[in-house]
Parts: C-alpha cells; structure tokens; sequence
C-alpha cells in the first residue's frame, strides 16, 4: 500500500464515491466540511473512519518510539497520547501506560472513571494490568474536568498511596500527570 498515490488510496476507501472529492489533495479534503464533498453519509462517514484510523495509527507508532526519560517527555506524551481526554473528559478517568525498561510504552489502561470531581483508585487495580504488561514502571495520568491543572490533597495522596505499592511490588511510578484543558502538570515536578 506504501507505493499507492492518495489519489489511489482515496479510490479504495470511497469506492463509487471517489470521482466526487477527485482532484483535491488530502489537505483539502480533511479540512472540508461534509456538504463541500458532496458525498453520502455512507462514504463520508468511511472516509472520516479512514482517517481517523490513520491519525491513531501514527499516534501509536509515535508513542511506542518515544522513550520517557523526563518530566518534559511525559508531558508531552500524554498531552499528544490523551489529547481527547483533555479536550472532552467530564467525568474524571484516571489511566496508566505501561512502560518497558528503556521506559517506552508498551500500553496504556484506563483504570477507573469516576464523577465530576473524584475517581477512586485502588492500587491492586492500578498494578493488575501493569503486571500482566510485565511493566519496568507506570506513569499515571488522569484529568481534571474542571480546566484546572493544580493537583489536589487526594492526588498527592494517591501518587504516595501508589508509590509505595509499586515499590513492593517492583514497580517504579515514574511520574503522575494531571492533564486539563488549562495545562498539563506533572506532580513529580512541583513537589
């Protein structure tokens, strides 16, 4: 598929569809809204799809690449790797990636949802996937719904609580990231 053109790739994903976005490059296509490519709902939406399965696809290659190594790394990995948790996360959702030894991903886990303001977590919960991952070390990561960056009493309770456990388990916590809208915080960083 490497050697095929746009164009050609485009013809696959739209089938009958194609002649109608013919003759416009891939800029133009993503940026357009439905009614300028004056296509189906059924091609649109394969197309959409296409797309999108291509942006998580360079995404994953991105993160399975990137090695982890400081605080600036992580967050701006999990800027990129929870981008839409950032932009629409109500509830609050609490995740882990597991990291191998030369701290690379090796996959990322959503733990818990909670409400507006609170998610409860547990660290037999937190280290389960972790294990199965035969993880070096963790980064936590959850966000904050409110916009606001600023870590609670809970979330530093909850990296100390978690810490602790991956040390008896020999598993490092490397960083706990708190992501909202305003920013991304590191809780490493400011403690």
């Amino acid at each position: 598929m490497k050697e095929k053109s746009d164009t050609e790739l485009l013809a696959l994903v739209l089938r009958s569809q194609f002649a109608r976005v013919a003759g416009k490059d891939i800029k133009e296509i993503v940026q357009a809204a439905k009614r300028e490519l004056r296509l189906t709902d059924i091609a649109y939406d394969r197309l959409m799809a296409g797309i999108e399965l291509g942006k998580r696809v360079a995404e994953v290659k991105a993160n399975y690449a990137e090695r982890l190594t400081s605080t600036a790394a992580s967050v701006a990995f999990c800027k990129s790797h929870f981008a839409r948790l950032i932009a629409e996360g109500l509830p609050e959702e609490f995740h882990i990636v597991t990291l191998d030894t030369k701290h690379r991903m090796i996959n990322s886990h959503r733990i818990t949802v909670g409400t507006l303001d609170a998610s409860l977590v547990h660290p037999r919960e937190v280290f389960r996937p972790a294990i199965k991952d035969a993880s070096s070390c963790i980064l936590l990561a959850h966000n904050h719904p409110s916009g606001d960056p600023t870590p609670s009493r809970e979330d530093h309770q909850v990296t100390k609580k978690l810490t602790e456990a991956g040390n008896i388990v020999g598993i490092n916590v490397l960083d706990h990231i708190i992501l909202a809208r305003e920013d991304c915080v590191s809780i490493r960083e400011i403690t």
